[in-house]
């Protein structure tokens, strides 16, 4: 054998028993935890136990149910804890202030939607979220009825195309989601945001690959790379999309710029006003103003229409609950001509059973099914005293958390009731977190659940829903950023007279 092959052999034999010298250190120097969880193996830990993809919500209650509120595993030498009491819940995301999220989920996301509120930490979070939180200010909210209006009109007018055969609810769902986005967020026709010709159907298949992709690059280490992840069909697609919609976006940024300055100063702005000013001068880099808008619209878009899904699909299985809304809606809206009227702010106030069916059914199905933070120091949970070492990624579940039975009798249950008349039960303050708790909670919660209302008070004036998808199709859920089920839901969607009978 010639010398430099014998050179090459010697240069990756020592080049391999580094990587497995420095791999075994930072095994054996891992942080450890006093809390149950599976068996682990050196170097990577329990990552066999999450072979098969995409990783579910059945897979996480699996381990809760035989290890407890406080589970630990490993990925690799990193130490991950999945916390389900609310006492512990409490503790992270409201005592002791943790913001950050894990730095495998925000690479994850950095990869398709880049530096947004997703994907952030630390400073760079602070100084967008100040930039953001007013752009959610409740006096905006009124102005955005019409656009909410619009939105439901545009879904009843896709779900009256079946004509009462089954339908796939997200891609309607998704495509209305995004207009209203457009009409009151940036405040630009919904047309120069949406992607062109592109279908309703690949708007949505895009959103979901999206979401099952961001899950692949945290459980595959080796596909952290926007390279490798462009080989892959359903990555080529997503990047596709997304690039699709960050020219739209440029577009918006620079429709803004060329506008002329505001004669008088507004006291609420809308999201593109605020990151980008007249004459160009942004609040932040162009590119970040462009990932940020981006976030907003993806999780926006994504959010709501994962929740309509659940909604209708739930109202299809109890029939006793959408005869309830049904009713409701007949005595607020009235008989006759101005049945279909645009709702105002004190028809939707006046909805307390159809805000009692989203609610109940964030419980049962929470949108966002995992939040993930990082102990930025040591910390001491107060339930079972248990030390968590600075680093742990800190996996919390409120698809788990909301569905204790000790705080929500009867937990699978769909039954709206508990939240009627602001009945809540015996539940921890912490056993109901839709919309995360803390500083790092959705700022888009009032907009998403005054969003939710106006599009279920349109298309419930319009349909009666009958099932297609069963319970167990809901149940059979993937974990990423939102909640997906395995099979895409499904309902039939019966046209009813003006009146609503």
């Amino acid at each position: 054998m010639a010398w430099w092959l014998w050179l090459l052999v010697l240069v990756v034999v020592w080049c391999c028993a580094g990587v497995v010298a420095v791999l075994w250190r930072l095994w054996a120097t891992r942080p450890l935890i006093d809390a149950p969880g599976p068996p682990t193996l050196p170097i990577i830990g329990n990552i066999l136990q999450f072979r098969e993809l995409p990783l579910t919500v059945r897979m996480l209650r699996d381990l809760y149910d035989q290890y407890g509120d406080l589970t630990r595993f490993y990925i690799g030498p990193v130490l991950v804890l999945m916390v389900v009491h609310p006492d512990d819940v409490q503790h992270i995301m409201l005592t002791s202030k943790m913001v950050d999220r894990d730095p495998f989920l925000c690479y994850a996301i950095r990869t398709f939607l880049g530096d947004g509120l997703l994907s952030v930490n630390g400073r760079q979070w602070k100084t967008h979220r100040k930039l953001i939180n007013p752009t959610f200010h409740s006096e905006l909210l009124e102005g955005f009825l019409e656009a909410f209006h619009e939105g439901g009109l545009y879904l009843s007018e896709r779900l009256a195309r079946t004509g009462g055969a089954t339908v796939e609810v997200h891609p309607p769902a998704a495509v209305a989601a995004l207009r209203a986005i457009s009409s009151t967020l940036i405040r630009v026709n919904p047309d120069v945001i949406l992607p062109g010709p592109m279908p309703e159907e690949e708007v949505s298949t895009a959103l979901c690959n999206a979401m099952s992709s961001i899950q692949t690059i945290m459980m595959r280490p080796w596909l952290q790379s926007k390279l490798l992840m462009r080989l892959t069909s359903t990555g080529r697609g997503v990047f596709d999309y997304v690039q699709i919609l960050q020219d739209q976006i440029m577009q918006c940024i620079a429709m803004r710029s060329a506008a002329i300055k505001e004669r008088s100063p507004k006291k609420h702005l809308n999201l593109l006003e605020a990151l980008v000013k007249p004459g160009g001068q942004t609040m932040l880099p162009v590119s970040e103003v462009r990932d940020e808008l981006v976030n907003v619209v993806m999780a926006g878009t994504e959010t709501a229409a994962v929740s309509i899904c659940f909604v209708l699909a739930l109202l299809a299985l109890h029939p006793e609950w959408q005869d309830a809304a049904h009713k409701e809606l007949r005595d607020v809206f009235g008989e006759g001509d101005d049945y279909l009227r645009a709702a105002s702010l004190a028809d939707l106030h006046s909805l307390r059973v159809l805000e009692s069916i989203i609610k109940e059914t964030l419980r049962i199905f929470p949108t966002v099914p995992v939040i993930s933070r990082v102990a930025s120091e040591d910390l001491r949970l107060p339930r079972g005293r248990v030390l968590v070492p600075k680093g742990t990624v800190l996996l919390l579940v409120p698809n788990l958390t909301q569905r204790l039975p000790q705080f929500h009798p009867d937990p699978l249950r769909f039954d709206p009731s508990r939240f009627l008349d602001g009945r809540r039960g015996e539940e921890h303050a912490c056993s109901y977190l839709p919309f995360g708790l803390g500083a790092r909670s959705c700022e888009g919660t009032q907009y998403a659940r005054l969003q939710l209302k106006v599009f279920l008070a349109e298309i419930l004036r319009r349909f009666r829903f009958l099932p297609h998808s069963r319970w167990e199709d809901l149940e059979d859920t993937s974990v990423s950023i939102s909640l997906h089920t395995m099979e895409p839901i499904r309902v039939s969607c019966v046209p009813l007279n003006p009146s609503g009978t």
